[in-house]
């Protein structure tokens, strides 16, 4: 399997999850977030670790309702 080694900066990862940068960087800050590479002053996120944190952050749905056939009498 061929991993992706695209990069993207906290602008654009913050406009992939409508969210403001600050929220990416208040998450580095506080260890949350997903992992990120520091190049220079630059901060990227890999692609693999921005697939990998979403993965770990879907939640499911709560079970579906149970429908039940009311028949009327007409």
């Amino acid at each position: 399997m061929e991993q992706d080694h695209t990069l993207l900066s906290t602008k654009l990862l913050s406009r992939r999850w409508n969210i403001a940068p600050r929220t990416l960087e208040r998450w580095r800050a506080e260890g949350r977030g997903p992992q990120f590479v520091r190049i220079g002053r630059h901060v990227r996120y890999r692609q693999t670790d921005i697939q990998a944190f979403e993965a770990k952050h879907i939640e499911a749905a709560g079970p579906a309702p149970t429908l039940t056939l009311v028949e009327c009498a007409a």
